[in-house]
């Protein structure tokens, strides 16, 4: 059915008179693309608050103003001299007066095909001249008429994952996640990235003692490398950073917890070699090996000694405080402190975590011992984090008391401990 108006004119040159009356052509179906969206109520009008007023030709033209005002709801078609669309608001024609009765109007009403809900996946549906009645606005990540299909971003190549990122598809978005060796978000991933000192070494990239970016524990971090082979019997090969500790200073004592956790401490002191800084990098806790290359620095001359030994890291052999033991003997021990080092001779207790009674000499790496032929009660020591009696404050280096061969002694030593 098709509402049109009729209008008759005098000729050119005289006055216009127009009539418009409201027809009905009931020998035309309304089309399936109409009957969807409309409610027609013939020699109807409807009294409701107008959002528009314009002239129109036919209903078509009325109802597709309609469509594309986001608040009307319903028309009135009036003929009143010319064919008058009026555009109206929601409203509740609960009142009989105020839905009446005229010859000269037709009242149509949109039916929202969206009150159905048909859009999937929080999509956006919109009335629409079609067969269906509306169009679906998908989200973003979805398609097909109702928006119920995933789009495979990472099948269509649409994604934004870097190239060495691999694209996992979900529901209606994408996950990115760096290849093996890689570092990012997954939009961008830098790398590959060396683990360790010894890996750049290797690869022959570089052999410059200096501080180059490691990938320790998922981070990028700056570590001092050494190359070459001047470590005495440490040799070269690539030595990657863990530990420098002052001996006058308590931040590395035997109790401190900086031995116990997997806090950095200092991280700018770990990007240069053998000097005053005190640090502890990530790699203490990440970074495993089968060497450990132990220093000490008195003044200007420092001494090295290795340890041969396999881990996971550092920490898996000190943090939970149980004891370790090593066989370099106590001449290797003294070594590091050079012709002034002094011990007890007896006892002679070496590795990791060393310590008899906690009220005696202690150390997290290195020698405890005694003058009596037993451990019980070690006045000396020499070693890395060390604490208790005689000198609690000595943290790195050789105290002796009560019978060391060298005589009495409190040596604070500026210690460095590297792995490979």
């Amino acid at each position: 059915m098709e509402i049109m108006a009729t209008k008759t004119s005098k000729p050119w040159g005289t006055s216009m008179c127009r009539t418009v009356t409201l027809e009905t052509e009931d020998n035309q179906e309304t089309s399936p693309q109409m009957s969807s969206l409309l409610s027609l109520d013939r020699f109807r009008y409807l009294n409701a608050p107008k959002l528009d007023e314009i002239i129109t030709y036919d209903d078509f033209e009325c109802m597709f103003r309609c469509l594309h005002h986001p608040l009307c709801v319903s028309v009135n078609l009036v003929a009143k001299g010319e064919l008058r669309c009026e555009l109206l608001s929601p409203h509740e024609n609960n009142n009989p007066i105020e839905y009446e009765e005229n010859k000269n109007a037709h009242h149509s009403q949109l039916l929202n095909a969206c009150v159905r809900n048909p859009c999937k996946n929080n999509s956006t549906c919109r009335s629409d001249f079609t067969g269906k009645g509306y169009i679906c606005l998908c989200s973003t990540g979805f398609k097909g008429p109702t928006c119920q299909e995933d789009v495979d971003e990472c099948a269509e190549g649409s994604h934004k994952c870097s190239v060495d990122a691999v694209c996992n598809n979900t529901k209606g978005s994408f996950k990115c996640i760096c290849k093996p060796g890689y570092h990012g978000d997954g939009l961008t991933c830098e790398g590959p990235f060396s683990h360790s000192c010894t890996e750049i070494y290797k690869s022959q990239s570089s052999q410059e003692n200096r501080a180059y970016q490691l990938l320790v524990d998922y981070a990028k971090v700056n570590v001092y490398c050494h190359m070459t082979d001047e470590l005495d019997s440490c040799g070269g090969g690539g030595w990657t950073m863990v530990m420098k500790m002052a001996g006058e200073k308590p931040n590395f004592n035997y109790d401190s917890e900086l031995w116990n956790n997997t806090d950095d401490f200092n991280p700018k002191g770990g990007e240069t070699g053998f000097d005053l800084n005190e640090t502890k990098l990530p790699t203490y806790w990440k970074t495993s090996f089968s060497k450990i290359c132990l220093g000490m620095k008195l003044g200007n001359l420092s001494r090295f000694i290795v340890i041969k030994k396999e881990a996971s890291s550092l920490y898996s052999l000190i943090a939970d405080g149980h004891y370790r033991k090593t066989s370099l003997s106590r001449d290797t021990w003294k070594s590091l402190i050079g012709t002034e080092a002094s011990l007890q001779i007896n006892c002679n207790k070496e590795g990791f975590n060393a310590v008899v009674k906690d009220q005696f000499s202690k150390a997290r790496i290195g020698i405890i011992a005694n003058n009596q032929k037993d451990c019980k009660s070690c006045d000396s020591r020499i070693g890395f984090g060390t604490g208790g009696p005689p000198d609690h404050s000595n943290t790195c280096g050789n105290t002796a008391r009560h019978g060391g061969e060298n005589g009495d002694k409190d040596i604070k030593a500026m210690g460095y401990i590297l792995v490979q």
